[in-house]
């Protein structure tokens, strides 16, 4: 009974944030704050879907992402990705395939502490005219002993291909969560595109995003994810909504 009272706070906490956010959008992110831990021989299947509603003038948008990855060691997990889009009355179209490899630095001892990772990324556009990327991640995850968990990610890329933009690109991801219960959490992330170090922009020419999560497991095998980003700056999407769900064997 306790369980799924805090796991109904959980929906409601969810629910309230996502109805208070405004529906203008840009753009629909499928991106989420990993962790840096690695499970030796786990495969797992993940699909993502992100919703861009219509508004303003902007056609309401889909994305659909699926990825499979395997713990090759106790410290190295291989990706494979792919991304589907459309927008208003276009065709759903694959738009992305990705390759990552994460390679555990720092290993959590117990429950609590820290981990660390790198992960190496590369984008290859799968449409005519449109850039790839390469990308270095540095993964960070501090578990506190009280069921607060915080990550972090700082992303460094280089585009290339037609229309690549110059410098560097920067990101971070930053995620703060709560463990209601040991199936359940609630909390919020923040997502930022900087730019370039060709030129990063005034803080509105940026794309910061921010919003709460909820996330847990559905039996031993199941884990899901429920998200609302809402722009903070004029340049990010106005709103994205986005579920995830994954499965482990």
């Amino acid at each position: 009974m306790q369980s799924m009272r805090k796991f109904a706070i959980a929906i409601v906490f969810f629910l309230t944030f996502m109805s208070s956010l405004s529906s203008v959008v840009r753009a629909q992110s499928t991106s989420a704050v990993s962790g840096s831990e690695v499970t030796k021989g786990e495969h797992l299947f993940d699909y993502r879907f992100a919703y861009s509603p219509e508004n303003d003038g902007q056609d309401e948008g889909f994305v659909h992402r699926f990825h499979y990855q395997y713990g090759v060691s106790e410290r190295l997990r291989g990706r494979a990705l792919i991304t589907f889009s459309k927008r208003g009355a276009e065709p759903l179209k694959a738009r992305i395939a990705s390759l990552e490899a994460l390679y555990q630095v720092k290993e959590r001892k117990g429950k609590s502490g820290w981990a660390s990772a790198i992960r190496l990324d590369g984008n290859i556009p799968l449409e005519a005219r449109k850039p790839g990327r390469g990308r270095i991640a540095w993964h960070n995850q501090y578990d506190f002993e009280n069921g607060v968990e915080l990550r972090g990610v700082l992303l460094v890329g280089r585009e290339f291909g037609d229309r690549a933009r110059d410098g560097a690109s920067i990101e971070s991801r930053e995620e703060a969560t709560y463990r209601l219960n040991s199936d359940v959490r609630i909390g919020a992330q923040m997502f930022n595109i900087y730019g370039t170090t060709a030129g990063f922009g005034a803080f509105d020419e940026q794309r910061h995003q921010i919003g709460p999560v909820v996330k847990g497991r559905l039996g031993k095998h199941l884990r899901y994810e429920a998200s609302a980003l809402a722009g903070v700056s004029k340049a990010a999407s106005d709103a994205d909504f986005r579920i995830f769900f994954s499965y482990a064997m």
